[in-house]
């Protein structure tokens, strides 16, 4: 059995001398000894975890968003962990209401990193239906180029995970305001064959 661990999580979770490391440890330990087989552990960019999960070449892919889309082309555990969430604005934005931030989308565009969840969340929290045209959207390959895409005017919004948050140094928020976000469920996917024990 393959198990694909994102190399994208900071420090709250990582796998090296055949043990995880960091504040999710406990969480995603307890599935991995309920596990029947022997597995192998492969840490890869998320973007590329999330492909790999689609084509079948891991059996297990964590720790990832439980998202719908997701849920097309993988088969998903229960909560094991709710992650919080930030919304990163301009600092010159005075009205942080729903509707406001909705426009400021809309107007500016938005920024994420891509491979994550970042995009569906942002949508979600500011009612935007996916059909909906923002005026543009920048993929980037790390969570500190989507707050730097905002500090710099360059998008209106993005979001972060406040853990990942915590590891980028606070220059770098510099020109932005942080929102907090409801919590998100986090979990792991396995292809639709592996049986896991699931929480």
């Amino acid at each position: 059995m393959l198990i694909g661990v994102s190399s994208e999580n900071g420090e709250s979770l990582k796998y090296y001398r055949k043990q995880f490391h960091g504040e999710l440890k406990s969480a995603y330990s307890c599935v991995i000894n309920h596990l029947e087989s022997d597995f192998d552990v492969i840490t890869v960019p998320q973007a590329r975890l999330i492909k790999m999960l689609k084509n079948n070449e891991v059996d297990i892919a964590m720790p990832l968003l439980l998202l719908p889309q997701r849920d097309l082309f993988a088969t998903r555990s229960k909560t094991i962990y709710q992650v919080g969430y930030q919304l990163i604005i301009q600092a010159n934005e005075t009205d942080l209401s729903i509707k406001n931030l909705r426009k400021q989308a809309l107007l500016q565009g938005i920024a994420y990193k891509r491979g994550t969840g970042a995009r569906t969340l942002i949508l979600k929290y500011l009612d935007i239906d996916e059909n909906e045209i923002l005026s543009h959207e920048q993929q980037v390959n790390t969570w500190q180029q989507a707050v730097e895409f905002v500090a710099k005017n360059r998008a209106g919004i993005t979001a972060l995970p406040t853990v990942i948050a915590k590891d980028i140094e606070p220059h770098h928020f510099d020109g932005v305001t942080r929102i907090k976000m409801p919590d998100h469920q986090l979990g792991l996917y396995s292809k639709p064959t592996t049986s896991f024990y699931v929480l």
